[in-house]
Formats: structure tokens, C-alpha cells, sequence
């Protein structure tokens, strides 16, 4: 079955965002596997800190990390306030269960838990205890935990879990505890990362470049009127060139259609830099709030046109929004300020009532993958497409290749050279450097 993803809520904070693999999908709940060493993005906290020990409303930005612990099946039972994990040592030998009080929405492919603090931990012999009891009466009555109505909802929901424990009921009947994953279930990849929302109240959204989005020949329309035009014919390219191609320095952008009543999801998927090693973009996809138009489209990808990595970031959001952000002063710094935290410098502004997104770059990546922009055909293909039946927006940055070694262009061979010899006691290659488990 097709993986999902697992998002950990505590309070107002993302805690965790973690791939799950599906064992079993039926109407009485839920079973995920995730398995040790898995690609995790994890709230980045001070030293020593735990989440549940923080003040709400802090900025916890998250980094990629990995699942630090043996593998762990978890049953979501259907309409439940719980789950029951089933922790395992790396070496698949079981713990013991853990019950987790939580409430929790699922979406597609997208489970998001919010935990309600208050658990059960549960030893393979069916003793059983409650944890964080102090931390959950300390939160119960602050306005972005629980009320204490809704506390004693969720004690009782424990309760009621701790009566299946003493009777030994499933699942606490030895169901499951021998599980062994197959052996053909590799890793999966780290999941996107949510990067918020952005709003479209005209109806066209926008990604275009932000360094040049100011740049427009006296007399021309503004920037919105040509993207509301591309809109309506379906979606398309915008830029300052000539009727046929963008130049190869100048404004570019792909204007769409999207819901203009409601928020517009926005996520990345990300793969390591060649060159740094973080997290660098390789898919950004906008959920445009319509349905997919398949009389229009067909089963798509419809393509778009394509789009540079500006050097400057990209900007993303209301097309006539973005007219106001081009008369500001200095909208590629206001968009470096807002993301300098965020591992993809992602960043949010408010802009003529609109919410707008900005993405930025990492100097190790950008600085030598994307430096030569449209002028060294560094352009990536941006299509209209399709998930879950929604219409969405997709920009893809395929693997880089590095660029082959450029032949002698000299008249006369290159001089051979003998090679020499390495110095004594020299090694042939560098150790490989030590996985970081933290």
C-alpha cells in the first residue's frame, strides 16, 4: 500500500512530520509501520528541551532529521481518541505498548495527530501506568491545549484503554507483537514539507521571479493584468520578452486560476544538495482550491512553460497583490528576512491584505547549481496538474547532472603527463564520514 504521512501536533506546533508505511487500511482503523532510521523533519528545539516543556507560540522551525528509535506499529482505531503503538528494539524485539491520547484529522495520504499529552505507557507484561500527568494538568485551561471539560474527556478515554489492558483484550492479547516487516520494505523518502498557505482573493495566483519583479518598460500594463489574461486561457507564462520567448535576464512568472475563498496549501519535496548536503527544493506544489477540470485537461500534466531559480528567491501569491510588492523597497530582502529561519527560506508576508509566499535559496546549492539561470538553460518545467481529483500547481527541479569536462578546444593535443605516485603511507580515499545520530 502507498505510504502516508504522519503529522505530530502539540499545541500550536508541529512537532514531527514522518512517512508511514500502510500494513492494513480498514473500517475499524488504521495500522501504519514506521521503521527505524526513517527521514524525519523534526521541530528544531533549544538543547536539552522538550516540546511539552515549552511556552505556545514559539518559532520551531523544522530540520531534516531521522527516526531515532526501533520501528513502531501504530493502530489509529476508527473514531477513537487513542492510538496503540507497539515499540520495538532495533533488532524487532518487542518493548511494550504505548498509548497515545490524541485527537486526529485524516486527509488523503495526510494523518494529522494532535497529541493531548496525557499517556499510558504499558510493559510487555500488561503493567501499566499513566505518564505526564503534571505536564497535562499544567496545560488543561489554556486556551491552545484543552478545556478542563475536554481533560476529563481525555482521561476517560485512558481509562477505558487501561480496562483492555487489565483484561488482556486485544489489542493487548499478544496480537501483533511478533510482527516483522518484510524485508522488501525499504526506507521511504523524507515527506514534503508544509511551507503554510497563501491566499488569492482576485481568483490568479502567481510564482514568478522576485528580483525582477519590479522590472517593467514605462507605458506597460501592470504585471497582474498580463497574469489574469494567462488565467483565463487556461494558465501560462508571463514574462517581458518578446511575443515569443522571455529574455534571458528579466521578469518571469506562471500565472493560474485558484479558489479565491479560501487558503492555498503550499509544500516542498526536497532532496539532499550535491554540493552541501541539506535539503535542497525538487518539488513545489500548490493545491489551487478547484477541482481538476478533466473536459479541459484530459488526465494531465498540462504544461505551462518553465521558470529559473532566481537568484534573488521566487515569490508566490495573489497576482494583484504582487503589483504592490513590486512598489516596495527591496522585495527580495523583505522575502530573505521573512525565510532566513526556514530550512527551504520559506517565508510569509502580508501583502495588501493577501498572504505571500516567498522562497529562497541555500547559498551552497544556489550558488553553484543555479548561478547561470535562463542564460545557461537552467529552467525548470512548472505544469498544471492533478491530486486527490484537486487541480495543482507544480514546479519541478530535476536531479542535478554536473556538467561534463569540456573538451581540449586547442589546435594540438594536451601534453601527457606521467602520473605521479601518491606519497608513502598516503591512503586512496577519505573515510567515510560518521552517520549523525543526532
Amino acid at each position: 500500500m502507498s505510504p502516508v504521512t504522519f503529522h505530530l501536533i502539540l499545541g500550536d506546533t508541529v512537532s514531527m512530520i514522518c512517512p508511514a508505511r500502510v500494513v492494513e487500511d480498514t473500517a475499524d482503523g488504521l495500522l501504519l509501520w514506521i521503521a527505524p532510521g526513517s527521514p524525519v523533519w523534526r521541530a528544531e528545539l533549544p538543547p536539552g528541551a522538550h516540546l511539552r516543556d515549552l511556552p505556545p507560540g514559539g518559532s520551531h522551525p523544522l530540520r531534516a532529521s531521522r527516526w531515532r528509535r526501533g520501528g513502531a506499529l501504530i493502530l489509529q482505531p476508527a473514531g477513537a481518541g487513542h492510538a496503540v503503538w507497539w515499540t520495538f528494539t532495533e533488532e524487532q524485539e518487542f518493548r511494550g505498548w504505548y498509548v497515545n491520547l490524541e485527537s486526529r484529522v485524516r486527509t488523503g495520504a495526510d494523518v494529522h495527530v494532535t497529541d493531548q499529552e496525557l499517556d499510558i505507557t504499558v510493559t510487555p507484561d500488561r503493567v501499566w501506568r499513566w505518564k505526564d500527568e503534571e505536564s497535562f494538568a499544567a496545560k488543561t485551561g489554556h486556551p491552545v491545549y484543552w478545556t478542563r471539560a475536554e481533560a476529563a474527556g481525555i482521561r476517560a478515554e485512558g481509562e477505558r484503554v487501561a480496562a483492555l489492558v487489565e483484561a488482556a483484550a486485544f489489542p493487548f492479547d499478544g496480537t501483533w507483537c511478533d510482527f516483522r516487516p518484510p524485508a522488501s520494505w525499504a526506507l521511504p523518502e523524507l515527506p514534503a514539507l508544509p511551507l503554510g498557505s497563501v491566499t488569492a482573493p482576485s481568483g490568479v495566483l502567481v510564482l514568478g521571479k522576485a528580483g525582477w519583479i519590479g522590472h517593467r518598460r514605462d507605458g506597460d500594463r501592470p504585471w497582474s493584468e498580463h497574469a489574469v489574461a494567462a488565467a483565463a486561457a487556461g494558465g501560462g507564462h508571463v514574462h517581458d520578452g518578446a511575443a515569443g520567448e522571455p529574455a534571458t535576464w528579466g521578469y518571469e512568472a506562471v500565472a493560474v486560476a485558484a479558489s479565491a475563498d479560501r487558503p492555498l496549501p503550499v509544500r516542498a519535496r526536497t532532496a539532499p544538495s550535491p554540493f552541501d548536503g541539506e535539503p535542497a527544493l525538487s518539488v513545489l506544489e500548490i493545491s489551487l482550491g478547484l477541482p481538476w477540470d478533466h473536459a479541459a485537461h484530459g488526465p494531465g500534466p498540462v504544461p505551462l512553460g518553465d521558470l529559473p531559480a532566481d537568484r534573488c528567491g521566487m515569490v508566490l501569491g495573489d497576482a494583484r497583490a504582487l503589483d504592490g510588492f513590486a512598489s516596495v523597497d527591496g522585495p527580495a530582502d523583505r522575502l530573505r528576512q521573512a525565510g532566513r529561519d526556514h530550512p527551504l527560506r520559506a517565508g510569509a508576508l502580508d501583502i495588501d491584505g493577501c498572504r505571500v509566499l516567498g522562497l529562497g535559496w541555500d547559498s551552497g546549492d544556489h550558488s553553484m547549481r543555479h548561478r547561470g539561470e535562463r542564460a545557461h538553460g537552467q529552467a525548470y518545467p512548472v505544469t498544471l496538474d492533478q491530486r486527490d481529483g484537486e487541480a495543482v500547481l507544480r514546479w519541478v527541479i530535476p536531479p542535478y547532472e554536473a556538467p561534463r569536462e569540456a573538451p581540449y578546444e586547442t589546435p594540438y593535443e594536451a601534453p601527457h603527463q606521467e602520473p605521479r605516485s601518491a606519497p608513502a603511507g598516503a591512503s586512496a580515499s577519505a573515510p567515510a564520514a560518521a552517520e549523525d545520530e543526532a
